[in-house]
C-alpha cells in the first residue's frame, strides 16, 4: 500500500485575501488494491534474506493471509488439512507432552510456526513442520527468545496438505528426501488415508518406515517408551482412557496423576471457600439475631418502665380521690354540727 503527492505542490500566493480552504490543501491518494493483490505468491521467486523478513512470521501482503515456506529461492504456500487431520495431529501432540512432561529429555513445538533452514548438498530450504522435538542431546539448542530454530529438528510431523497433488507430493516425496538427507531422525505423516506412515533414519541416512507391533502400535526410535497406536489417532481417547491403557499408561500416568492432584486441590480449596463463607453467613446472621434480642430485650425494659410508672401515677390519683373523698365527708359532718375529729377517735 503506497501513498501517492500530487507533483502540483502547495502555495499560497498574496492575491488570497480569503481564508485557506480545503482546496488549497495537498491531495494524498490510496490506489485502490488490483486483482494481484488478492493472489497468493506461491512460486514467486525471493531471496532467502527477504523471506526471512517479509515472509517467514506473516505473508507479506495487506490483501492475502498465508504462511509460506522457501524453497531454494521460491515461495512455496503452506497448504490446509481437513478438520479430521488436524484433530488427529492434535491428539499426537497432546500424547507427546505427556511423553515429555514425564521424561524431560526434550521441547514439543506445535502450530506449524516454527521453521528451521534445511541445508542440502544441492540446495536450501526452509520448512516449518506442524510438530517438531528437540531432544536435549542435540547439538543445537533450542533458544527461548527466537522464533525459529538454528538446528535440526529430532522429529518432524506434517498433517498432510491434500488440497492439491503438489501438496501431497510436496509432504511425501520432497519433504521426506529433504529430512532425510539434512539428519531429521524421524518423520512422521498424519493422514486419515493409507498415506499415513512413520519413518526413522537409519544407519545409512535413509528413511525406514516404522513396522507396526502388536496389531498397530507405533514405537518411537528416538523417544525411548514413547509408544501410540495408529487407530488411537483416529479415535483420540482421553487422558482418562490412556491412563488405563497400557500402552499409554507408562508416560501417561505421571501427568494424569498430576493433573487429578492439582483439580482434587482445586475442588479442596474451593470446599474450604464454600465452608468459610458459609460460616461468615452464619456468623452474621447469629450477630443480626443477638442484634434483634438485644433490641428486643431494650424494648420490654422500657415497656416495663412505662408500666411502673402508669401504676405509679394511678396509685397516686387514687390516693388524691381518697383524701378528696376525705375532706368532702368531713365538710358535710360540719355541716351535720358533727366534728369529724370525734368520729375518727
Amino acid at each position: 500500500m503506497t501513498t501517492q503527492l500530487l507533483e502540483k505542490p502547495f502555495t499560497v500566493t498574496k492575491q488570497k485575501s480569503y481564508p485557506l480552504s480545503v482546496f488549497d490543501l495537498p491531495v494524498f491518494f490510496t490506489p485502490l488494491p488490483t486483482e494481484t493483490d488478492f493472489r497468493s505468491k506461491h512460486g514467486m521467486v525471493v531471496s532467502e534474506e527477504t523471506y526471512w523478513e517479509q515472509y517467514y512470521e506473516s505473508s507479506g501482503d495487506v490483501y492475502y493471509d498465508a504462511k509460506y515456506e522457501w524453497n531454494n529461492g521460491y515461495l512455496e504456500e503452506i497448504g490446509m488439512s481437513i478438520h479430521r487431520v488436524l484433530f488427529m495431529s492434535d491428539w499426537l501432540q497432546l500424547a507427546l507432552q505427556c511423553y515429555f512432561s514425564s521424561h524431560s529429555s526434550g521441547k514439543i513445538i506445535g502450530g506449524g510456526i516454527t521453521g528451521f533452514r534445511v541445508p542440502l548438498a544441492h540446495k536450501t530450504a526452509i520448512r516449518k513442520p506442524d510438530i517438531a522435538v528437540v531432544l536435549n542431546g542435540n547439538p543445537k539448542i533450542l533458544e527461548e527468545e527466537e522464533c525459529s530454530y538454528h538446528g535440526i529438528f529430532d522429529l518432524c510431523i506434517e498433517s498432510l496438505s491434500d488440497s492439491s497433488k503438489k501438496d501431497i507430493e510436496r509432504d511425501t516425496i520432497e519433504k521426506k528426501r529433504e529430512y532425510a538427507e539434512a539428519g531429521v531422525r524421524e518423520y512422521y505423516i498424519i493422514d486419515d488415508t493409507d498415506r499415513m506412515v512413520f519413518y526413522w533414519l537409519n544407519e545409512w541416512g535413509e528413511y525406514e518406515e516404522i513396522e507396526p507391533v502388536e496389531g498397530d502400535i507405533i514405537r518411537s526410535k528416538v523417544l525411548p517408551g514413547f509408544q501410540f497406536r495408529k487407530s488411537d489417532l483416529l479415535r483420540q481417547p482421553s487422558l482418562e482412557e490412556m491412563v488405563e491403557d497400557e500402552v499409554y499408561r507408562e508416560y501417561v500416568l505421571p501427568l494424569y496423576q498430576e493433573q487429578k492432584k492439582e483439580k482434587e486441590l482445586a475442588l479442596q480449596h474451593a470446599e474450604q471457600e464454600r465452608q468459610c463463607a458459609e460460616q461468615e453467613r452464619q456468623q452474621k446472621e447469629l450477630a443480626l439475631q443477638r442484634a434483634e434480642q438485644e433490641q428486643q430485650q431494650k424494648e420490654l425494659a422500657l415497656q416495663q418502665k412505662e408500666l411502673a410508672l402508669q401504676r405509679a401515677e394511678q396509685e397516686q390519683l387514687q390516693k388524691e380521690l381518697a383524701l378528696q373523698r376525705a375532706e368532702l365527708f368531713a365538710a358535710k359532718l360540719r355541716e351535720l354540727g358533727i366534728n369529724p375529729e370525734s368520729i375518727l377517735l
